[in-house]
């Protein structure tokens, strides 16, 4: 799964680029999946699901889409978080084409969560984002609190820190380069999925974007 500020990196592109009503609650959805309360609802937020009889795992958007179609179509909320599976699904397709080494050790997983600290720093200081997001009020009313628990005011706290951060240093595992590829690479993706569910006709399929469970 890509982190947060990739999504949020994504929810200003879109805006910019789209249409959005409102913008805040957009941006809020975009990066809301991973505000999980407890970490083993993590694949509930983000509707991963293992077909079976195709040995693979998906992020099914589809099924959020038709939980969620109206809300979709009137509630930018809706709308940044069903993108956010989307881009988790393009995430997962681009960064594991040969191009990801998986950490195999403690003190490799370690340096890779040091890597997304690095990548932070760059990200706010290239493509000049800054967090705007607010902490919404009654959130426990969203219908969205049917998929899981959420910890939104404490994830809005976390991730403030994502725009200060001053860690610097090379990345080995997700490198810079491969960051502004996949920018540059689904980007644009992304823009005619947006527009194409906001006509309420979206031409991506979650099955499609599937991928072998051993992997």
């Amino acid at each position: 799964m890509a982190q947060r500020t990739i999504h949020y990196l994504l929810g200003e592109i879109f805006s910019e680029q789209v249409e959005i009503k409102n913008k805040q609650r957009f941006l809020l959805g975009s990066v809301l999946p991973d505000a999980y309360a407890d970490v083993c609802d993590r694949n509930k937020t983000h509707f991963k699901r293992k077909m079976e009889e195709t040995n693979q795992i998906c992020f099914d958007f589809d099924s959020f889409k038709e939980q969620y179609f109206e809300l979709i179509q009137k509630d930018d909320l809706y709308l940044g978080y069903y993108m956010h599976l989307v881009e988790d699904a393009f995430y997962r397709e681009y960064i594991y084409c040969g191009r990801f080494k998986m950490p195999c050790s403690k003190e490799e997983v370690a340096i890779l969560h040091n890597n997304y600290h690095i990548l932070n720093n760059y990200i706010v200081k290239k493509y000049n984002i800054h967090n705007i997001i607010e902490k919404p009020a009654d959130f426990h009313k969203e219908p969205l609190c049917n998929i899981a628990a959420f910890k939104v005011n404490e994830f809005i706290d976390d991730m403030s820190c994502d725009f200060t951060e001053k860690t610097s240093g090379k990345t080995i595992f997700v490198t810079e380069g491969m960051l502004d590829e996949f920018i540059d690479t689904y980007a644009e993706k992304g823009i005619e999925e947006l527009k194409s569910i906001q006509n309420g006709k979206p031409f991506l399929k979650a099955v499609d974007l599937a991928y072998p469970i051993n992997r």
